[in-house]
């Protein structure tokens, strides 16, 4: 109210200061001082002003005055909403949270919110430099399936010099002179290698001891294939591919997983039947890679993710991950990269929603490894505490002042005294002074003769 009523002041009476005669000139601090003491006795504004102005306040000075409180108080108030800030993360850190409305409302958004942070793992799908495209320079895998538009190469050499280059057509099948018209639709390479060694011997020596040929069939140019991704996909649609693609490139052609998608179970749908379920996280951690090559009408389906869970506080990685079905806090704190250095971990603070309103558990470091999480359950990591639990110092006419190690051969003065390498010259020997903290925080001095 106070501030209210000091900025009214100025912004009302600034111009009667330029009617009244000014007098000796009083300091800004004087001024301030001067229109409290007023207001808080009862004096009017006007009666205020009058005064001031036979004091030589000008109504320059009074506009000045007035746009430097606003700005002090201005910077009080956000110091004191920074500090506030600071001090519940503080709390979050420490685990110093309670379970009264206030301090809900006060960490709801920074703790309790899984979805207000980045879920690990769902932007590796629309960063630029991971495209997934299969690279044209590798050799063709063995197990790539041929079908109608990929291009067949057969090299025949020794006593016969050839090569036959054909297009699969859309019926499946290549027309090989003087053999005729020849199916390899469905085929793997290895097995149409195989397949062209048989047929092309009616017409050459490739068999036997007296075989003067060899043949070898290869891929050229290669098809485009047709596949649907469906679900929780950024931009659903059927999308045309390199026959050599993989269920990532097409996530990645498709934009990525939805704000609503799951990384750790993404199906692959041929003819009907799942024949993969892809986890993501596999490859972002272990470098994984399912390496089944997509086939025309593949779909892939991802559906809605099941558990995301938040992490705060003293871990490596703090932020939003997906769970499966039973993963546990141990599993939680390894997505995260572990614990830091200076994190407690004796124990773990957890806030759940459980329909009506907000619970929170402390899960003890034995039950990491059995305590399953639900969604939306948000875990917080305190610090260890800033003090030492075996540590004394020595100060004053010692060669070596300092800190040392309580223990370890050290548990008297006169054996900390020799850690210290002893007293100087000057040394008054007669007394010490003992400062010793309490259990209770309290510090006790006593004198030791």
């Amino acid at each position: 109210m106070l501030k209210k009523l000091t900025t009214l002041f100025f912004v009302s009476c600034a111009l009667a200061f330029a009617s009244v005669p000014a007098g000796a000139q009083m300091s800004d601090d004087a001024v301030i001082a001067y229109v409290k003491d007023g207001m808080a006795t009862g004096k009017s504004q006007k009666d205020m002003a009058k005064e001031l102005a036979a004091r030589g306040v000008t109504q320059a000075q009074a506009e000045r005055i007035k746009a430097k409180y606003e700005e002090e108080q201005a910077s009080q108030t956000e110091a004191a909403r920074v500090a506030g800030v600071q001090e519940r993360q503080r709390r979050v850190n420490d685990g110093a949270l309670s379970t009264d409305a206030g301090d809900i409302d006060a960490v709801s958004m920074e703790i309790a919110n899984p979805g207000a942070k980045s879920v690990f793992g769902r932007n590796i799908f629309t960063t630029g430099g991971l495209t997934f495209a299969p690279s044209a320079n590798l050799p063709t895998p063995v197990n790539y399936v041929l079908g109608p538009g990929d291009e067949v190469i057969i090299d025949i050499w020794g006593t016969n010099q050839a090569t036959i280059r054909q297009t699969i057509s859309p019926d499946g099948t290549i027309n090989i002179p003087d053999i005729g018209m020849i199916n390899l639709n469905g085929m793997t390479i290895k097995e149409a290698d195989a397949f062209m060694k048989r047929k092309l011997g009616q017409i050459y020596s490739v068999d036997g001891e007296d075989a003067k040929s060899e043949i070898k069939l290869t891929l050229g140019n290669i098809r485009t294939i047709q596949v649907n991704m469906m679900g929780e996909v950024a931009n659903p649609g059927t999308y045309y591919l390199s026959s050599l693609s993989n269920i990532y490139h097409a996530l990645h052609r498709a934009g990525g997983v939805s704000r609503l998608g799951t990384l750790r179970d993404i199906q692959l749908i041929r003819k009907g039947k799942v024949i993969a379920h892809v986890d993501i996280y596999d490859f972002i951690r272990d470098g994984k890679m399912t390496d089944i090559i997509l086939e025309e009408g593949d779909i892939i389906n991802v559906p809605t993710y099941n558990i995301i869970v938040d992490i705060a506080g003293n871990v490596k990685r703090p932020m939003s991950y997906e769970l499966k079905e039973g993963e546990t806090l141990a599993d939680l704190v390894d997505y995260a990269a572990g614990f830091t250095g200076d994190a407690y971990t004796k124990n773990v603070r957890m806030i759940r929603k459980n329909g009506s309103e907000y619970q929170i558990f402390t899960i003890d470091e034995p039950e990491y490894a059995g305590f399953r999480l639900v969604d939306g359950d948000a875990v917080a990591v305190g610090a260890m505490l800033d003090r030492f639990e075996n540590r004394i110092e020595i100060k004053g006419a010692v060669y070596r002042p300092g800190t040392y190690q309580l223990g370890d051969g050290i548990s008297t003065v006169a054996q900390l005294i020799a850690k210290a390498e002893g007293l100087k010259g000057d040394a008054f020997t007669n007394r010490a002074l003992i400062t010793r903290e309490r259990d209770q925080r309290t510090v006790r001095s006593r004198s030791s003769i």
